[in-house]
């Protein structure tokens, strides 16, 4: 009888530890399943940020090859400011990046400056050590700006931006052929100054704007 006994209880404790391993098993896979999601929710607020900023593509034109592994896999991880993007211009600034953030506030957004987006590249992490995601709660400027890209598609996908900066490119054209008498100088349109740039974006967003390249140009601009 008591051997019966020792026979159920040794049982028992095989059966309990059995269940315990699969328990633990179980636990294992669903806490492989959710770092996996994490990762790729990681891996995908890379990529759409990557996208919105344009420098993925190259020289900074801001397409995105949705298809390329190479590509898909570089843009997954944190990349430094202009990482893609070629040089700056002579003024310092990546134009692409420059002129998609004007475009966003003269189409009626919330004004993102130049400087916050290359602050909010500086660093990888937050200061308290969680990753710095555009969707984390913590940039809503950043995460608002970026859903403006993602939801339009407004790089190469459907052209909105190129024909924004043509537009301003038609701008300064007519501006130079007026004002070569006046002895405005023609430049490369990639090569403008920030301050150049803010003038062309507010006289193709008000015609009423008084365009004055001349003497932004005597400036130093």
């Amino acid at each position: 009888m008591k051997k019966k006994h020792v026979l159920i209880v040794g049982a028992i404790i095989m059966l309990g530890g059995f269940g315990f391993v699969g328990y633990q098993i179980n636990e294992n896979r669903r806490e492989e399943a959710r770092m996996a999601e994490e990762q790729r929710e990681i891996e995908e607020a890379y990529r759409w940020l990557h996208y919105a900023v344009g420098i993925l593509g190259t020289g900074g034109t801001g397409s995105w090859d949705f298809v390329n592994p190479s590509i898909l896999e570089r843009s997954s991880v944190y990349r430094p400011f202009g990482s893609f993007s070629g040089e700056p211009n002579d003024h310092g600034i990546f134009w692409w990046q420059y002129l998609i953030l004007r475009m966003y506030y003269h189409r009626g957004y919330t004004y993102l400056s130049y400087e916050m987006l290359i602050d909010y590249f500086s660093e990888e992490f937050e200061s308290d050590g969680t990753r710095r995601l555009y969707n984390n709660g913590r940039h809503p400027e950043i995460e608002a700006f970026v859903v403006w890209m993602r939801e339009g598609l407004r790089s190469e996908q459907n052209g909105e931006f190129d024909r924004y900066w043509e537009s301003l490119d038609r701008i300064r054209n007519i501006y130079t052929v007026n004002h070569r008498d006046q002895g405005f100088r023609s430049q490369l349109f990639y090569q403008l100054s920030p301050q150049m740039f803010d003038a062309l974006a507010r006289a193709e967003a008000d015609p009423d704007y008084v365009l004055d390249l001349t003497s932004l140009q005597e400036q130093g601009y």
